[in-house]
């Protein structure tokens, strides 16, 4: 597809070079025509007009050996630019030295509203004009030398501010002796930005130029390193592109994007104030990072839904850049994250957190993970690389576990982005170590590194609450465990005295837990500093069961309450009547802390006899569905369950033994749509888990019931109200735990 635009480009440019004039004149008939020195004095300003170019490169050719994205990533329409203007048909005549193809461009793509003329110059004197004027530029696309060029005559200077050249001084006085430029230029080391003079009079010329410049140096420049990109590099695959990053107003735009990126550079609006954020660094910010971080996007590893996802690798690269103390992302995103990959069944496209994916990678693996990712696919052969979205989707898993020397299948399991049996079998062949610790739990708040183990893992991934205040995101439940003491929990404002309040955290796996260390607000006030608590824990966040009670004194100082360990997944902190300051609750941090883990004993359903049972068709199965076949749910199969049909009723005799009973429920994917069932889990005659009427097309349901000190465990079945055609249930890997 980039070669097909690539060739309709060449075509434009022939049709419009076409009115260029090449006259060679020899260059003592120049100085015979023409009065003007090369260098002309205008106020206290220099008029650059003679130039050495150097050789930047093609812009395909460095976009291909970037592998970067085809369509607006793949080249980079910015060239040397003169600071000098030519007006619409003006006759600009231009002395070549050298023996070396070189072009002028005459106009700024999208800044303009005509397209860019392109003028191959020969050695000599060349005579050129644009029916539509702009700015001058020119094109050394040679790989190495450089090419002197002087630019005889027309042509009028616009503002040009050059990083480490000019200064704030210079930059207002050509503001003042051009004010009838129509655009200024400002270049720093790798970025140049093209925008009209109305913008720069009202939105950067009382500033300082240099730190707006040195911004964009800083940014551009962390996104060049995760990136791997380096002129420093000993393989010239991995050296920068000499094309400038572009920062192109485009005064015309009737689009409705905030800003977006194409060959011609990152384009910044006028009439969505994107132009005015590139210039004001009180401004600044995600919208600059993200185009230009669509510039350098590698297209083999971004296949369609990830096109506005891997962008932001860049975009945060920018941001810790520039603001090294602030996380990457927040607690809440995080949270979100945690919560879809804790699903049991989830497909990675219906992800709202792939951005969160992303970053674990960096996380976990450390900030050179993505520079080795970026090196490895610029060093596969073209002919290699992926090139439809299945394709990228398996290549990304297999060269991420290169990287990352891990087999990251359980990582990407998680996420509901699956290997193939081909790409499991490829990682196989590496023979690296299988990642166990839950790197997709991992945050900048609780990193998670390969080496820590499923058991060292202690961080939070969900906090819920009765009563937050939201219009405050200082306020919301999350603060408690954001490590930031700065921020609160706070119960809603307006509803005082609602008590009992509670605050409950979730975690990965169940963890035996003894200790909870609660810090009080530090500040604001009083209000909500809890003096009456209880802890209550639960397995499967329906079922608490109270651990620890007591009293605090009304100050800020951290408070401690250590209890029985317990297993548990989920660690509730309630506030009884009270119990809060002022009829409120708030915390500014609690956390909940490990002992050593109680080593598990587990006993499958399917491998114990059962007090009673009885069902409504046939006979029930251990490890088998209904028919005798093997278990499914969802169309993965298992081996471990409990295979029934609707009505049935399974009896076993706990005698407080066990702490819990977990299992996955669904319908049997033998039968067809039109089975419905409804699962119930009965412990000491009360209800404690119910499915939902369920079929065999819904997800399958995760049961995880506290069974500490019960004395009788029932699993029902029933038919969902519409008889027991086709009814199969099927208890997946049904089982207890002492």
């Amino acid at each position: 597809m980039r070669k097909f635009k690539k060739s309709l480009q060449v075509l434009s440019l022939m049709v419009l070079t076409a009115t260029a004039v090449v006259v060679p004149v020899s260059p003592s008939e120049v100085l015979a025509q023409t009065s003007e020195a090369a260098i002309t004095q205008q106020s206290n300003l220099v008029v650059q007009r003679n130039f050495v170019v150097k050789a930047i490169g093609d812009i395909w050719a460095e976009g291909e050996r970037e592998r970067r994205a085809a369509g607006y990533a793949d080249a980079r329409k910015i060239f040397q630019p003169t600071g000098l203007y030519a007006k619409a048909n003006e006759q600009i005549m231009i002395e070549v030295t050298g023996n070396k193809p070189i072009t002028a461009v005459i106009g700024t793509h999208r800044h303009d509203e005509e397209w860019a003329i392109r003028y191959p110059l020969q050695v000599g004197i060349n005579t050129i004009s644009s029916p539509n004027g702009g700015l001058l530029s020119f094109d050394n696309s040679n790989n190495e030398g450089s090419i002197h060029v002087n630019v005889v005559s027309g042509g009028s200077p616009v503002p040009f501010f050059v990083l480490g050249k000019n200064t704030k001084e210079d930059w207002q006085a050509m503001m003042s002796a051009y004010p009838d430029a129509p655009s200024v230029v400002l270049q720093s080391e790798k970025a140049l930005l093209v925008f009209t003079y109305a913008s720069a009079r009202d939105h950067i010329l009382n500033q300082d130029p240099v730190p707006v410049l040195q911004t964009y140096d800083t940014f551009i420049g962390a996104q060049d390193k995760i990136s791997g990109l380096s002129n420093s590099d000993s393989d010239p695959r991995h050296h920068l592109d000499k094309h400038l990053i572009g920062i192109i107003e485009q005064p015309n735009y009737t689009g409705g994007a905030y800003a977006y990126a194409t060959w011609d550079g990152a384009i910044m609006p006028t009439s969505t104030g994107a132009n005015a954020d590139s210039l004001d660094l009180t401004r600044m910010g995600w919208g600059q990072y993200h185009e230009a971080g669509h510039l350098r996007q590698q297209g083999p590893w971004t296949w369609g839904d990830m096109t506005e996802v891997t962008v932001n690798l860049y975009s945060l690269a920018a941001k810790k850049a520039l603001y090294p103390a602030e996380p990457a992302r927040s607690p809440g995103e995080y949270l979100a994250a945690f919560t879809f990959v804790d699903q049991p069944t989830k497909n990675f496209t219906d992800s709202s957190s792939k951005l969160e994916m992303l970053w674990q990678l960096n996380l976990a693996f450390g900030d050179n993970f993505y520079p080795e990712l970026h090196r490895l696919y610029r060093e596969t052969a073209k002919a290699d690389l992926p090139t439809t979205d299945d394709q990228k989707k398996q290549a990304f898993i297999l060269n991420t576990s290169k990287v990352a020397h891990y087999d990251l299948t359980p990582f990407f399991d998680k996420w509901g982005l699956s290997a193939t049996n081909a790409t499991r079998n490829k990682i196989n062949s590496l023979n690296l170590t299988l990642l166990t610790a839950p790197i997709w739990f991992g945050s900048e708040y609780n990193i998670i590194k390969p080496t820590d183990g499923m058991d060292k893992v202690k961080g939070v991934i969900g906090v819920t609450t009765n009563s937050q205040e939201t219009s405050s995101s200082n306020n919301a439940a999350v603060n408690a465990f954001d490590g930031d003491t700065n921020s609160i929990w706070h119960s809603e404002w307006n509803r005082q005295n609602q008590f009992p309040y509670n605050i409950t955290a979730k975690y990965a796996t169940p963890s035996t837990f003894s200790k909870l260390t609660y810090l009080p607000r530090q500040t604001g006030g009083e209000n909500g500093i809890i003096t009456n608590y209880k802890i209550l824990i639960s397995l499967d966040g329906v079922t608490f069961t109270e651990v620890a009670t007591g009293t605090w004194a009304k100050d800020n100082t951290e408070k401690t309450v250590t209890f029985t360990p317990t297993l548990a997944k989920y660690v509730r902190l309630e506030v009884p009547q009270g119990g809060g300051t002022n009829g409120f609750a708030s915390a500014s941090e609690i956390k909940i802390f490990e002992t050593d883990p109680i080593t598990p004993v587990t006993t499958y359903l399917s491998d114990m006899d059962w007090f009673s049972a009885t069902t409504g068709w046939g006979t029930i199965q251990k490890d088998r569905n209904a028919d005798g076949n093997t278990l499914k749910l969802n169309d993965k199969t298992y081996i471990k369950g409990l295979g029934t049909h609707a009505n049935s009723e399974i009896v076993y005799k706990l005698d407080g033994n066990y702490t819990s009973f977990a299992a996955l429920v669904g319908v049997d994917g033998d039968v067809g749509d039109v089975g419905t069932v409804e699962f119930q889990v009965v412990v000491d005659n009360q209800v404690v888990f119910s499915s939902g009427v369920m079929n065999k097309n819904i997800a399958a349901k995760e049961v995880n019931v506290n069974l500490s000190g019960k004395n009788e465990l029932k699993l029902i079945v029933t038919d969902g109200g519409d008889g027991i055609n086709s009814d199969h249930a099927d208890w997946v890997n049904a089982r207890l735990v002492k």
